[in-house]
């Protein structure tokens, strides 16, 4: 029996996918159009049907093995998703092509810690997403490679984040925030402790999903009211040009 194919559901729904040959897809388009993102526009771009088709077809196939709490949320933000890979393409102009993408071409990545500055060692990539906190108070959670609070967007490139997922028996994070140019959002409560409880997935998506567009600077800040281990990582995307993209050993 054929799983679903939830984030198709999604896409198809709203018309912004289509099933058929590559070449009848290829010449058929999504127009361009305008958004709103925090009170900024942004565009995005044309697009044709055959770039959403490898979209959305890489999107189920990489998510089928995830936990279906995951899948489900990657799958209802798969137009937010795929709004920040057509704001990616106003300046990369070759399209989505997923995992088969060269060039200017774009794909996208799961987030994984590799992709990400450690804030606690200047320099050095966090090899994971465990982290020690030895002190009470508001720490960053992610860095650029001088260990500045915010990392900016490339023209060609786009971050989505949908919410954080904390394993730990004892979570020590309460609170984030996350702050786009300079401009803090509202603080969210992070109660791990209790969601999902008898499904043992704590995941708390964030209020709404935050989408880092191209050149455009952010960071995210938390709150740990306690000492102890800090294992929340974040569910989202990074969506860059495959020139960029990261090879085995660089972020």
């Amino acid at each position: 029996m054929a799983q679903e194919r939830k984030v198709r559901s999604v896409m198809q729904a709203a018309g912004l996918f289509k099933d058929g040959e590559a070449d009848t897809l290829r010449s058929d388009y999504i127009a361009e159009e305008e958004i709103t993102i925090a009170g900024k526009s942004y565009t995005l771009s044309k697009i044709s049907y055959l770039d959403s088709k490898i979209f959305t077809n890489q999107m189920d196939t990489i998510l089928q093995n995830q936990n279906p709490l995951i899948y489900d949320i990657f799958a209802k933000n798969a137009i937010t998703i795929f709004d920040a890979v057509r704001m990616a393409n106003v300046n990369s102009k070759q399209g989505f092509k997923g995992a088969l993408a060269s060039g200017n071409e774009l794909d996208l990545n799961l987030f994984t810690p590799r992709m990400f500055y450690d804030p606690d060692s200047v320099g050095d990539l966090r090899t994971t997403w465990i982290r020690n906190i030895a002190a009470i108070g508001a720490k960053y959670f992610f860095a650029d490679a001088t260990a500045a609070a915010a990392v900016t967007m490339g023209e060609e490139e786009a971050m989505v984040w949908l919410a954080l997922y904390n394993p730990a028996q004892n979570p020590v994070l309460t609170e984030i925030q996350i702050v786009q140019n300079t401009e803090p959002f509202d603080i969210q409560t992070m109660d791990f402790e209790y969601v999902q409880e008898t499904m043992g997935d704590p995941i708390v998506e964030l209020k709404e999903p935050w989408t880092l567009p191209p050149e455009q600077s952010g960071y995210i800040q938390t709150y740990y009211p306690v000492i102890g281990t800090d294992e929340a990582r974040p569910l989202g995307v990074w969506i860059k040009m495959a020139k960029n993209q990261r090879t085995l050993g660089s972020p």
